[in-house]
């Protein structure tokens, strides 16, 4: 099997989250045997979902949907150790500076919320939804640059994934002392790992081989770091049910 295949699990590309992503993707291509030796962290999303050469990366539910659904084989999602995520799903954040209610806050003029991204599930899909429709937004083109924007009072509320608000938490406290949560978004399932259609042949030793390295007792810093406690398979049928939130 050729190892000239691009693998990316750079949905939450920290800088400190790094080496323990690489050190996770080592033990899974250990147990698979074969694949890239080491994970692709120049081309990043959406881009590397469309990459020529491409095995598997993790992507966001929403464009899973949209999207993608016709060009990938979906392998399964970590399940995250942290606040509101079991079993492979989690929810968003609604955070904000003000002291109001986010009912407050979708009654006052003027409101602005910060988005990562328009085809962001966390970001945007699921703030629409608790919403009741679409707050005036600006992109930020991040979660962390979402939480900047709020907590530096240019935006007034933004919606950021649980694992993301965690890792910000970790990373940069100084940032969200500010910031409290006034809401959450809906119980989703987490970041879909997907392998290219080429590959869907390979999902289930793919999933062997990321259960066996999230088991690794040697990788348990890592892990922990990651906020990661298991891998959950899941399918395409798992994800569909995403387009209903904005019905």
């Amino acid at each position: 099997m050729s190892a000239e295949f691009v693998a990316s699990l750079a949905m939450y590309p920290f800088q400190a989250l790094r080496q323990p992503t690489d050190a996770l993707w080592h033990s899974v291509r250990r147990h698979l045997g074969w694949g890239p030796d080491e994970l692709e962290w120049i081309v990043l999303t959406p881009d590397v979902w469309h990459h020529p050469q491409l095995l598997l990366a993790q992507t966001c539910g929403w464009p899973l949907v949209t999207e993608l659904a016709e060009f990938v084989a979906v392998v399964g999602t970590f399940d995250y150790d942290v606040p509101g995520s079991q079993g492979g799903y989690y929810r968003s954040v609604i955070v904000t500076r003000h002291d109001a209610t986010l009912a407050e806050l979708r009654a006052r003029p003027g409101s602005i919320a910060a988005v990562n991204a328009y085809d962001s599930l966390s970001g945007w899909v699921s703030l629409q939804h608790v919403w009741g429709g679409q707050p005036d937004a600006i992109v930020t083109g991040a979660h962390l640059e979402s939480v900047r924007a709020v907590a530096e009072g240019r935006t007034d509320l933004a919606s950021i994934d649980g694992v993301s608000w965690s890792q910000i938490q970790m990373l940069e406290p100084a940032l969200v002392t500010s910031l409290r949560v006034i809401g959450e978004g809906p119980l989703v399932p987490c970041l879909p790992v997907v392998a290219h259609w080429s590959h869907a042949g390979h999902v289930a030793a793919l999933r062997a081989a990321f259960a066996a390295a999230v088991a690794e007792p040697g990788l348990a810093e890592s892990l922990a770091t990651l906020r990661i406690r298991g891998f959950v398979p899941m399918e395409l049928a798992d994800y569909s049910p995403l387009t209903a939130l904005l019905g």
